[in-house]
């Protein structure tokens, strides 16, 4: 018999006692999964949504950490925009997370600049655009139109005013996918904030290089006070729900990672001192002492590497699941990859090593005479 198949009889010995030591764990990297994949969806969803619409740089408020950017007045901005070196295109967007239907979660949102460039990453499947900026009819993405349960001719109500759905459309960003858009002017004057945007997108020509981009993020900082060029990438990287979710992904890996190797710790010493003379025989047959630690951490790690793969199944379930749940469909997409999981299972054996340092140096150092004699 090898050790491995030494050790796993052991722990098969002690069923309610490994069941419950493994679930302990595997709700632990559960909740890791769950939390980071998510986290980081978010973030890639909204970045995603960004680099779609063909935008090089986003200008916004400097303080501006909220889920969307604050409103401001564009014109003056806009026109200082138009006249700097490569930039061929200003484009204002204005975003909010809005109510609209009775009985249906909030959507976003956003209104576009007609006949914008922001409009051609979109692939309509149903019905028509809006014919110009006034027109009060919106479209919709696939999934929104399935959570709102709307069709092309019917109406949906937003902040009290009736709006035609003109279209449906489909984009490869599930937060696009989920959407209402109408015109800029529009959801400026349903909004409430006339002249108003949260971001200015801008689109260079083919020429522009690495260094003509930096150098209208710096003609910004210097001819526009309170305001900063960025990326995408930038952008949602300073989101404040970003930012809240991956510390809250974080706390969540230091607490499971505390919890789980203080479960092995408690399971592997009550498993060494129930099986102390049994550990008494073994040394006396002849067993070296650095044999009866790797049996120790053996067990210790097949106890974690089992909670770790149930773990990472169960998160991948819960993800799925907030995804589906009214709330938050169309507003998160949570992230997986292989590499991640990777590191999950490499976590949970870290933990298992971990909780069986000090339960393995213990049995490692009985004395056989002791521990035969130990009742």
């Amino acid at each position: 018999m090898s050790l491995m198949q030494f050790a796993l009889n052991n722990l098969l010995r002690r069923p309610a006692r490994t069941v419950l030591t493994v679930s302990a764990i595997s709700l632990g990297i559960a909740a890791i999964v769950a939390l980071t994949s998510i986290a980081w969806g978010f973030e890639a969803s909204w970045q995603k949504a960004n680099d779609a619409r063909g935008t090089d740089l986003i200008v916004t408020r400097i303080s501006s950490e909220n889920t969307m950017p604050s409103p401001f007045r564009a014109e003056k901005i806009q026109a200082a925009l138009s006249v700097l070196p490569h930039v061929q295109e200003v484009v204002g967007l204005l975003s909010e997370l809005l109510s609209v239907s009775a009985d249906g979660p909030p959507v976003f949102v956003f209104g576009w600049l007609h006949d914008s460039y922001l409009w051609n990453h979109l692939k309509l499947s149903q019905g028509r655009w809006p014919n110009d900026n006034k027109e009060p009819v919106v479209v919709i993405g696939a999934l929104a139109a399935e959570m709102l349960n709307k069709k092309i001719g019917e109406h949906v109500e937003i902040e009290g005013k009736s709006f035609l759905v003109s279209g449906i459309f489909e984009s490869n960003a599930v937060v696009e996918n989920g959407a209402v858009i109408m015109t800029l002017a529009q959801a400026q004057q349903v909004t409430d904030k006339p002249g108003k945007v949260n971001v200015l997108n801008l689109k260079v020509d083919s020429s522009t290089n690495e260094a003509d981009l930096r150098n209208i993020k710096q003609q910004v900082k210097h001819t526009l006070p309170g305001y900063i060029a960025i990326t995408s990438g930038e952008l949602v990287s300073k989101n404040a729900v970003v930012r809240i979710s991956k510390a809250m992904s974080s706390a969540t890996i230091l607490i499971s990672s505390l919890v789980g190797a203080l479960v092995v710790f408690n399971t592997m010493l009550m498993s060494i001192n129930e099986r102390t003379r049994e550990i008494g025989i073994l040394l006396a047959l002849g067993w070296q002492r650095i044999t009866i630690m790797k049996l120790i951490f053996s067990e210790a790690v097949m106890l974690t590497m089992l909670g770790g793969m149930m773990g990472i199944l169960g998160g991948v379930a819960i993800a799925l699941g907030l995804e589906q749940i009214e709330l938050m469909r169309g507003k998160i997409d949570a992230l997986f990859s292989v590499p991640f999981f990777v590191l999950v299972l490499g976590l949970s054996v870290f933990l298992g090593i971990c909780g069986g340092i000090y339960p393995a140096y213990k049995a490692s150092r009985l004395l056989p005479s002791a521990a035969l004699r130990y009742e």
